[in-house]
């Protein structure tokens, strides 16, 4: 507690300062830091339901992963990498095993190195995933078979996403320094977003259909309008290094991860951030960032995991991965270990968090 002593004590005044602003002298300000102080107090730990396997053999070299996504019901997860391979796993039989032995429901071979996927939100066992040489590519995620291929990006495809309103409508951000948008019945892109700098992320508004967020190398967030291509309804400046995630925690609100080894938070209508959250290192590498709208959680370049809670700045829980040695490594010390946690997502309704890290070592974790 005595940690985010300091937090607290800004998150109260600044409360009560806004209820005797609107001249009132409620106790509204009062119950919303209750709620604050109820959402930090709520967490102590994480405990370990599952360890899987990204890596195909002890001896493989890079074992990477870069997404992990819950299908629409959060009854499968994907997880894919630089293996080339997106597997497929069901989520109850992964934590009901006894044994830490786990094997995919199905597993998809890529051409090239996957940068992320993200399932539908309407037809079960559609996915998207994107790839380091630009591909685009819809699959049926429990035949294996490919439904769609788009290839119009010039450069590498960091991100991928499937609009939750109009089901058929997938965004791409490449180093092109374009966004794409593609339709699930359409052979060709149906409209192209040009940004300045390379496209790190997309993400789509969790409640419409029309509105998308996408980070950029330039620092920025920027949010659109898809009906208007040519203007942004905001940019979002604070970041001192590129941006790799923005992902929505409601309609309103968005949170940034950049390699300035910061988090920040964002309201769509104010153009200075609400709040910064620092405390993981995070200087060249994607560390995954995911949040369930309350919590967030990210990767550190310190093979750790750190979830922070959105109304303070510190973070609340760490949880370091345990660096396992391949055969062929046995000589190296722990300090030389350039382990870091690459990917992370939040099971949607529950304190279930899955996180990956560059040796290919998968947790399903839960907060407790």
């Amino acid at each position: 507690m005595h940690i985010h002593f300091d937090d607290l004590e800004q998150c109260y005044f600044s409360l009560r300062s806004k209820e005797f602003d609107r001249g009132g002298d409620s106790a509204d300000g009062l119950e919303d830091f209750q709620d604050n102080l109820a959402k930090f107090t709520r967490y102590s730990g994480m405990r370990t339901l599952a360890t899987l396997s990204y890596a195909c053999d002890i001896f493989n070299g890079s074992s990477i992963v870069s997404s992990i996504e819950f299908d629409k019901d959060s009854e499968f997860f994907a997880i894919a990498g630089v293996t080339k391979k997106i597997k497929v796993f069901e989520y109850g039989m992964v934590v009901q095993d006894a044994v830490d032995i786990h094997y995919p429901v199905n597993e998809m071979v890529c051409n090239s190195k996957i940068s992320c996927v993200s399932w539908s939100s309407y037809h079960k066992g559609t996915m998207a995933s994107s790839d380091y040489e630009g591909t685009v590519t819809v699959w049926d995620a429990f035949t294996g078979q490919k439904a769609r291929v788009f290839q119009e990006h010039e450069k590498r495809c960091w991100s991928v996403d499937f609009n939750r309103v109009d089901t058929k409508l997938i965004a791409s951000g490449s180093d092109d320094a374009r966004v794409k948008l593609w339709a699930t019945d359409r052979d060709h892109s149906i409209a192209s977003l040009e940004a300045k700098a390379n496209v790190c992320c997309v993400k789509f508004s969790p409640t419409s259909r029309y509105h998308l967020a996408f980070g950029s190398a330039d620092h920025c967030v920027h949010y659109y309008d898809l009906r208007n291509l040519k203007q942004p309804l905001g940019v979002f400046k604070g970041h001192r290094k590129a941006v790799s995630y923005a992902k929505f925690l409601n309609t309103d609100e968005i949170v940034s991860a950049s390699t300035d080894s910061q988090l920040k938070l964002w309201n769509i209508n104010k153009s200075h951030s609400l709040r910064s959250f620092k405390g993981h290192t995070n200087e060249k590498n994607f560390v995954g960032l995911a949040t369930d709208g309350d919590y967030i959680v990210c990767g550190s370049e310190n093979n750790s995991l750190f979830v922070y809670y959105k109304g303070l700045s510190k973070q609340l829980l760490t949880m370091k991965f345990d660096t396992v040695r391949s055969v062929l490594d046995k000589e190296k010390k722990e300090e030389d270990a350039n382990e870091f946690v690459s990917a992370v997502c939040w099971r949607q309704g529950s304190n279930v968090v899955v996180a990956a890290n560059s040796q290919g070592t998968i947790k399903v974790l839960e907060l407790v």
